[in-house]
């Protein structure tokens, strides 16, 4: 079996996850962080009521992309 599939099913990995401005960044590390997949998903803010931000529709859909 995979050496990184026993890591994930043991739960000896973690995710780390960027919401960034231009895009949302997702990095599964190792316990010595050594990266073994990575996902991104890019967006644009919008200008709601004089606010620059995200709808939260777009926060599930580039989080799911990005896992």
């Amino acid at each position: 079996m995979d050496n990184r599939k026993l890591q994930i099913e043991s739960g000896k990995v973690s995710l780390g996850i960027e919401f960034g401005s231009t895009r949302i960044k997702a990095v599964l590390i190792d316990q010595k962080a050594t990266p073994l997949a990575s996902g991104s998903y890019e967006w644009e803010n919008q200008l709601v009521d004089g606010l620059w931000t995200y709808s939260l529709e777009e926060i599930h859909k580039g989080l799911q992309e990005s896992y």
